[in-house]
């Protein structure tokens, strides 16, 4: 039987790998049929099993699965346009020469989700959100307010320290950083 795999999704997208009658057997390690290189797909992730009257997939027992149209696998016969992902990877079935695309899956009832936060207004006195943020001890700053505070040490420390040695350490606390003070 012909056999086809198409990559649909992952690089270079459009390559097609022929399964020959037999086995062919992909994942990670150098003595497999189709080799991918990714930390997503085991050393022996899984097998296309290509027979005379079917095709199927098998998990070898890989870590991240194998799934076939969005559901996790051991052993699967493959169709038509079935899709099979292995790690970052996801490739369509052509079987002699038809690719049609799998049946369309029944769309998941969606959880009730909770309300969405409401949106707190903005502090009066604010003209954009590029304005000064008060500063909150304990909490991260932003690479902003670090380089700012940089700024403002390196000036201080130009001006207060010019007779110190050369290689003094300018030492920067987090209270140097969270403060506004130059």
């Amino acid at each position: 039987m012909q056999v086809k795999l198409h990559l649909v999704k992952g690089n270079p997208q459009g390559k097609q790998v022929e399964v020959p009658p037999g086995t062919l057997a992909v994942g990670r390690a150098e003595d497999s049929d189709l080799i991918i290189a990714s930390t997503l797909v085991s050393r022996h992730h899984c097998e296309i099993v290509n027979e005379e009257s079917r095709v199927l997939v098998r998990d070898k027992g890989s870590g991240n699965g194998t799934f076939v149209n969005g559901k996790k696998v051991q052993e699967q016969a493959l169709s038509a346009g079935d899709e099979i992902q292995i790690g970052p990877l996801t490739f369509r079935v052509e079987i002699e020469g038809k690719s049609q695309p799998a049946a369309p899956k029944p769309a998941p009832t969606p959880a009730p989700k909770a309300a969405p936060p409401q949106a707190k207004p903005a502090p009066q006195g604010r003209t954009s959100p590029q304005a000064a943020k008060p500063k909150v001890p304990g909490k991260a700053a932003s690479p902003q307010d670090i380089l700012a505070s940089l700024e403002r040490l390196a000036e201080k420390k130009k001006t207060s320290t010019e007779s110190k040695a050369e290689n003094d350490i300018l030492r920067i606390s987090d209270d140097d950083l969270l403060s506004d003070n130059p």
